[in-house]
């Protein structure tokens, strides 16, 4: 099998339980290693594992109470997909959705039979990853056989919505 290269922030949060991991950590500002290993569903040497990779590229950190607890917090904030937090929109023309960071991810428009369309630009090597990985989790949720060759890099998305 061949070895994906890439940068090691990307490959490190391409997988599963780190990216779990990490995500748990960027909506709260500090949680136990018990606390993470009940939200995240893995054994506790499995997330010391992955915990030990996130905190060598700096993106998580720990120090220790009075007690023998460990707490960890998030140290580097890396825009996900998972953590852009899009705003309404409303409106009939095609108008950004800003994220926040400040960046234009997408823009909505509206086509001729009033259907809602989402371009989502993946400009990242973050986003394409975490990209590949939704339209995998989605075809596997709804059994569907999509057959992604390893070196897929998707470069935008496009939603669409029911009829209004």
């Amino acid at each position: 099998m061949a070895r994906v290269r890439g940068d090691p922030i990307t490959t490190a949060l391409a997988h599963p339980t780190r990216r779990a991991a990490y995500l748990q950590l960027a909506g709260i500002d500090e949680m136990s290693t018990v606390q993470l290993q009940a939200a995240v569903g893995v054994d506790r040497y499995n997330l010391y594992h992955h915990l030990k990779k996130l905190k060598s590229l700096g993106l998580v950190e720990n120090h220790r109470d009075a007690g023998r607890a460990r707490w960890w917090r998030m140290a580097q904030r890396v825009a996900l997909p998972e953590l852009l937090e899009a705003q309404p929109n409303s409106t009939p023309s095609s108008k950004p959705i800003q994220t926040t960071a400040g960046e234009t991810s997408a823009a909505l428009e509206i086509d001729e039979e009033g259907r809602d369309i989402v371009v989502l630009q993946l400009e990242g090597s973050r986003d394409q990853v975490s990209a590949k990985q939704l339209i995998e989790r989605l075809a596997n949720e709804f059994g569907l056989e999509v057959d992604l060759s390893w070196n897929f890099i998707p470069e935008k998305l496009v939603l669409y919505s029911k009829k209004r």
